[in-house]
């Protein structure tokens, strides 16, 4: 196995290191403003105790009232469906702003051919038990064309580390950052091993290793603005471990190559 592959990690396998304290962050972001990102959800573990401290694991946005999109990994970190809290309108997952939406899982299907660990079809799509409200706070992101192709500069929101070394940091607000897309081979010569890489993957981050997702950013948006609508780009997947390293862009779940599928999804 080569070193590269060694360092490339699902976002969400350090969660072992995860405290309860707080939540995560993106490494090189800023402070969002509160509920700029009405689409963004919070995956956060309750352990099905309420009267404890809930813990933010998983980020994911929303496709409807009923369905939110999010990494496969997700679901594998915690096996326990009955465990995970789906939550909208979070912005500081360390009080209770009053705004927040709190779902339970019904379904968490992941994608066919995710076969685990880092790979492609890093995707899933869940389905609440309950619809959302939508607001002013809480609002769908649009999905974009079947192979729609993007370039430029993209969003990324969540609350994952912003540790450059292995051991995470966290503080509970919601982040983001403005990365730059990285052309497919690019990517692929970057990272130097094809197995976790095919065509559906989208990579993003600035090659300094300034910019990137991180721990808990796992299953979380990356976005576009065109014109009035923000797309969704990608879900976030995988990355080098430490974050922020060097000419190893973040990978992402690229959105318009599973239309068909998350369509197929949203009818059931």
């Amino acid at each position: 196995m080569s070193f590269q592959l060694t360092v490339a990690l699902l976002f969400a396998a350090s969660l072992a290191c995860v405290s309860s304290r707080s939540a995560p962050r993106i490494v090189g972001g800023d402070e969002a403003r509160q509920h700029e990102f009405p689409y963004q959800i919070s995956l956060q573990w309750n352990f099905n105790q309420t009267d404890k401290p809930v813990l933010h694991f998983c980020g994911g946005s929303l496709l409807n009232e009923n369905f939110v999109l999010t990494a496969a990994h997700c679901r594998t970190s915690y096996s326990d469906d009955g465990y995970i809290e789906v939550v909208a309108a979070e912005h500081d997952t360390s009080v209770h702003e009053g705004s927040e939406q709190r779902r339970l899982v019904k379904t968490f299907t992941i994608h066919e051919k995710y076969p685990g660990g880092v790979a492609p079809n890093d995707i899933a799509v869940i389905r609440v038990n309950k619809p959302f409200e939508l607001n002013d706070k809480v609002k769908a992101v649009q999905l974009p064309k079947k192979f729609e192709q993007f370039e430029g500069d993209v969003m990324l929101s969540g609350w994952g580390s912003v540790s450059t070394d292995v051991v995470p940091d966290y503080p509970e607000k919601l982040r983001k950052a403005v990365l730059p897309l990285v052309e497919y081979d690019t990517c692929l010569s970057l990272w130097d091993f094809s197995l976790a890489l095919e065509d559906s993957s989208v990579c993003a981050g600035p090659l300094d290793g300034s910019k990137s997702g991180c721990s808990a950013d796992s299953g979380g948006p990356l976005v576009k603005q065109l014109g009035d609508e923000v797309v969704q780009v990608g879900v976030v997947s995988w990355g080098a471990v430490p974050c922020g390293t060097a000419r190893k862009p973040t990978v992402f779940a690229g959105v318009a190559s599973y239309i068909d599928w998350i369509e197929d999804k949203l009818r059931q």
